[in-house]
């Protein structure tokens, strides 16, 4: 980046700068407090800033922190990003990340403006396409705003199909990511790329009902299991459901309880049975567990929907724990825990 007076440079564009000025390792630490969309809008303005000269870096860093010397070494914004990106979140969620950006870049649309609308529009502009369409559109999604979309779908019955074909997805030919962009925008998504996109299908899909409520996840996992039994075992595989805490040992059951609020435990338990119950109070100190009985004994009647949205806090804390290898769930991938 060339030299600019730091009253020019607008405040994301200060905040590129300073990650690429603390150094990967800090920098990494920063990022991981952001969300997703986050990362992702800052992480395309460090990749267009391209270098950032010593002058500009130190006056950012003046406003910041008064600290002036942070050495004389020009970083490449798009190896820059990598780097803190992989540190942040692995290599694959970072390599994903830095596709987005650089298409972005190219003017890519499509798809990708979906991520940032309403589902109730999505859905209303996708409710009169065909299945394998809808499919294709909510395996691009995050599971949490695919789950949304589901639900504003009209009916069981189209919601399950949907879901049958996202389970059934393997790869995405490049000719249905061309119709399917020409629906969206003007863009082809993954154009250069003649071999389609890889897409784990039974893993989205499970991603996605995790996201929906009960009654709808049982309604939509009914039409699967008539459709396809064995895909349905599969999908139940993928899901973390919250009874799937009964096969958690005590360590991983004391790691999930201590990043949990009483409040919220007391709610996510008032409509649990006794088994569940139990795999809390005997992961927890016993003054703890008193407490929390006490707590669940004391709420007044508790609505079926609060007690399920708080479940999903925990499964959600879970799942992140599972996926960072620090739990494991009893008989899930075929794995014996001995």
């Amino acid at each position: 980046m060339a030299a600019k007076d730091q009253s020019k440079i607008t405040g994301l564009e200060k905040a590129a700068v300073l990650l690429m000025n603390l150094g990967d390792e800090l920098a990494s630490e920063v990022m991981r407090h952001m969300t997703p969309a986050e990362m992702k809008l800052i992480g395309g303005t460090i990749v267009r800033k391209d270098s950032v000269s010593i002058q500009t870096g130190k006056q950012v860093l003046k406003e910041f922190s008064d600290i002036m010397d942070k050495g004389d070494v020009a970083v490449e914004g798009l190896e820059f990003a990598k780097s803190v990106l992989m540190k942040s979140l692995g290599a694959e969620k970072a390599q994903f990340i830095i596709d987005q950006i650089t298409r972005d870049l190219g003017g890519g649309g499509g798809i990708e403006s979906l991520k940032w609308m309403d589902p109730a529009i999505i859905a209303n502009i996708i409710k009169s396409e065909h299945p394998q369409i809808v499919a294709l559109i909510l395996s691009h999604l995050d599971p949490e705003k695919a789950a949304q979309v589901l639900l504003h779908m009209p009916e069981e019955r189209v919601r399950g199909e949907v879901m049958l074909r996202v389970a059934n997805l393997k790869r995405i030919p490049q000719a249905a990511v061309k119709d399917l962009e020409l629906l969206i925008s003007e863009q082809m998504l993954n154009a250069d790329s003649s071999q389609g996109s890889a897409i784990e299908g039974i893993k989205v899909a499970a991603e996605i009902l995790n996201q929906i409520e009960s009654k709808a996840e049982g309604d939509i996992m009914d039409v699967i299991e008539k459709a396809s039994p064995d895909l349905a075992v599969k999908i139940q595989q993928k899901m973390f459901v919250f009874t799937d805490l009964l096969g958690i040992d005590p360590r991983g059951m004391q790691m999930i309880i201590k990043e949990l609020s009483t409040d919220l435990l007391s709610v996510a338990l008032k409509g649990a049975d006794e088994a569940m119950r139990e795999q809390f109070f005997k992961n927890m100190s016993e003054r703890g567990a008193e407490m929390l009985k006490e707590d669940i004994e004391s709420k007044g009647p508790v609505k079926l929907s609060d007690v399920e949205k708080t479940q999903q806090e925990i499964i959600k804390i879970a799942r992140r724990l599972e996926q960072e290898g620090k739990i494991v769930r009893a008989g899930r991938g075929g794995d014996v825990i001995v």
